[in-house]
């Protein structure tokens, strides 16, 4: 299939074949394999003045960039600034250390971006629904941004998701199906349902796309210089694909001169990204996931080898992190720099730790860390670890 003349551009891992955005629904209409988002440099304006300079609010000021229609559904959503945090970075002896607080997303979680633009894509196709499984702030973030666009959705979410996250859904419009067990079980019941729907899992490319503006926020946020690395707790791994993706563009742009070096941190109990870095193989499903950091125990995930991809071109590295070790990091930058990190946003705290004492950041360097989620919505796994130090 021939690209047409898009910034935008669907590359299929498995085959190489590139599509524009319109020619993909989820997956690559000539083989069926996985899509990964890139962007034409020669299609995007010659200055980051130009590529982001709509009036709109937020990820929304990147319309024309991503060829998407989102400005109707954004609600706001993207336009975080990096928080300089002193005291950590004094700790670690860096030139600069940031922390991206996603929490200020509308529904608490940066899926908000990855929502728009997926939501917004099904919306323009003529989708009377989205579907997807979701371990809970997805199916949140999902409902919210279906009720704007004015159609339904649907998410399957395992029981032990947060009441939280089940409740919002539901008080946005969104229809749930709650399967009994963990996310494995409801990721399985999505995929042998027959329920129609738009897919917005997190497979689909349109996700990526929305986690490809954190990049261009943060970037702009430092007047458009970068950083030395950028460590990002990791799940399904297209947040980090996207991610990847918009700072590639951002340097073939010429907007920038380099692509920072990317880690991927995960819990100890569900590493599979980590432990297929580390073996040199492909991504095997881990068999009996163990950890309570819930947005991140995804044995089998999604975007797996496309991050592993991301990680490598960019010369960055994995990690891993006990649950004491990400809680603990967690509450102390709660008390120490005044920001509300979750615990997800812990384990990159607590990977950054593991990273410098093992050499793989080095002193003087500057680094942004990334927090997906709201603090609040994770207060009550924040609350118990400090209940176990006695407080």
């Amino acid at each position: 299939m021939d690209a047409a003349a898009t910034p935008v551009q669907f590359c299929c891992v498995e085959c190489d074949s590139i599509a524009p955005p319109d020619d993909v629904t989820h997956s690559c209409p000539d083989c069926g394999g996985t899509v990964r988002v890139t962007f034409d440099s020669e299609a995007l304006p010659d200055e980051p003045g130009d590529f982001a300079s709509s009036s709109e609010p937020g990820i929304a000021r990147y319309s024309n960039s991503l060829d998407v229609a989102i400005a109707a559904v954004a609600m706001g959503a993207g336009g975080t600034n990096p928080i300089d945090c002193p005291d950590i970075e004094a700790t670690h002896d860096l030139e600069s250390l940031w922390i991206v607080d996603e929490g200020r997303n509308p529904t608490g979680s940066t899926v908000d971006r990855e929502m728009a633009t997926a939501v917004g894509t099904a919306t323009v196709r003529g989708a009377n629904r989205v579907v997807l499984p979701s371990t809970g702030h997805a199916a949140q973030s999902v409902a919210a941004y279906a009720s704007r666009a004015g159609i339904e959705s649907l998410a399957y979410v395992p029981s032990r998701t947060p009441f939280l996250n089940k409740a919002m859904a539901n008080v946005h419009g969104g229809e749930l199906s709650v399967v009994e067990g963990r996310y494995s079980d409801a990721q399985n019941a999505y995929e042998s349902s027959d329920e129609a729907g738009f897919p917005v899992d997190p497979g689909s490319p349109f996700r990526q796309l929305g986690a490809a503006t954190l990049a261009w926020d943060v970037l702009a946020g430092l007047d458009w210089t970068t950083p030395d690395v950028i460590v990002v707790p990791v799940g399904h791994g297209q947040r980090l694909a996207g991610v990847q993706a918009g700072l590639t563009a951002a340097s073939d742009a010429g907007y920038v001169e380099s692509v920072p070096r990317l880690y991927a941190v995960q819990p100890e109990g569900c590493a599979p990204i980590v432990e297929a870095w580390h073996s040199e193989t492909s991504i095997d499903s881990v068999a009996v996931p163990d950890t309570v950091l819930g947005p991140l125990e995804i044995p089998e995930p999604a975007l797996g080898s496309v991050a592993l991809s991301a990680i490598r071109e960019s010369g960055g590295g994995v990690a891993t992190v006990s649950d004491d070790a990400a809680l603990a990091a967690a509450v102390d930058a709660n008390a120490s720099a005044g920001i509300e990190c979750s615990a997800t946003g812990g384990v990159a705290l607590a990977g950054l730790d593991k990273l410098v004492e093992r050499g793989s950041i080095a002193q003087g360097e500057s680094v942004l860390l990334i927090d997906p989620l709201a603090a609040a919505g994770e207060s009550d796994i924040l609350r118990s670890h400090l209940m176990s130090r006695g407080v």
